[in-house]
């Protein structure tokens, strides 16, 4: 499954993605945890009446904020992405989803060492779509990380 955060385009395996929410539906209903300075944990949200953790994907892989451009794509609007493993749910925000997209795995190119090297690295290898360089995340990695942060 392929999205956007910020400027970065990034991937999932399908088998990880739950549903994808409009912002719309559940935008009133994002509650902050009072007391709570985590910046990966935005808060608690209801989705279809179950209590979720929403966190900031963005905030969690250290991705840079870009200037908003005037010109935005067609058909492209903020939504919520639900991901599960090892039993919890996930919500996150994400500026745009593509969908779902089929790539080999011969396909894959290797992380740039500058990459690899960093101290946390989620990438666990990149391949091209629409002229554009895809960080395919790392799931397993990706959800410890995700339950770690929000200790």
């Amino acid at each position: 499954v392929i999205f956007r955060i910020e400027g970065e385009w990034l991937a999932v395996s399908t088998p990880m993605l739950h549903e994808i929410i409009d912002v719309e539906q559940v935008h009133a209903l994002l509650h902050t945890i009072p007391h709570r300075r985590n910046p990966v944990l935005m808060g608690v949200i209801n989705v279809h009446g179950e209590i979720w953790l929403c966190v900031s994907l963005k905030e969690l892989l250290g991705l840079e904020s870009v200037a908003p451009t005037s010109v935005t794509p067609r058909g492209s609007y903020k939504r919520m992405m639900v991901i599960h493993g090892d039993g919890d749910r996930w919500v996150f925000p994400v500026d745009e989803i593509h969908g779902i997209y089929r790539v080999h795995p011969r396909t894959f190119q290797n992380v740039p060492v500058t990459v690899s090297k960093a101290k946390t690295t989620f990438t666990k290898g990149i391949f091209q779509w629409d002229n554009r360089q895809v960080a395919f995340l790392d799931d397993a990695l990706l959800l410890h990380h995700l339950t770690r942060s929000v200790k």
